[in-house]
């Protein structure tokens, strides 16, 4: 069994078998609350896409919207006008090269603006129950840290390397859970190792 798997084990174990199922939801909504999310607060975005969507929750209500009454509803996200010109830039392909409907494959989302490989797998996880492992900043320090990746590597170098050595049927799994581990022990500053359940297998332990 190899690294990776072990690992795995060992966080199913810890969470419990059932964790981090993926709640589908609407693909239009997963990304442009994607959007919203990137280099903020969970919180922050959650308040700006409740707000935008309580106002306009398709591509064609939100290209109605004057810019400046999208960029004050998407404020609390922060970052709002380079937000906003990603979201219409977003809509207008949507609309007027993918006949209305959110692009399904990667490939076809990663054309759209704004998106990176994360939304990109975000999207394709959660609004079409594709299992991806989508690299945040939280998976990208706890694969690290543990192993899992080379010490240098990319986002898109650790996804190979979860994704290379997982089974796909585990991809949904070590997401949710390499995320969480990363939230709950594995901080970029002040990281708990002390009380990490994944210490055995950590690269850069603290005592």
């Amino acid at each position: 069994m190899n690294k990776a798997k072990h690992v795995l084990s060992k966080l199913k174990a810890y969470y419990g078998e059932d964790a981090f199922i993926v709640e589908r939801e609407d693909p239009f909504r997963a990304l442009i609350s994607c959007i919203l999310s990137q280099r903020t607060r969970d919180e922050n975005a959650l308040k700006a896409a409740n707000a935008l969507f309580a106002v306009a929750s398709t591509a064609e209500q939100i290209l109605a919207l004057d810019s400046d009454s999208l960029k004050r509803l998407i404020r609390p996200s922060g970052y709002f006008n380079q937000k906003a010109k990603y979201i219409l830039g977003v809509c207008r392909a949507i609309t007027e090269i993918f006949q209305g409907k959110t692009p399904r494959t990667r490939d076809e989302l990663l054309s759209l603006p704004g998106v990176g490989p994360k939304t990109a797998d975000i999207v394709m996880s959660y609004g079409y129950g594709e299992a991806a492992i989508a690299v945040d900043t939280h998976i990208h320090r706890t694969s690290k840290r543990l192993g899992l990746s080379p010490k240098n590597s990319k986002s898109t170098e650790v996804k190979e390397a979860l994704e290379s050595a997982l089974p796909h049927s585990d991809w949904t799994y070590a997401d949710g859970a390499l995320l969480q581990l990363g939230k709950d022990y594995c901080k970029p500053k002040k990281p708990r190792c002390g009380e990490c359940p994944l210490g055995e297998y950590c690269n850069e332990k603290k005592v």
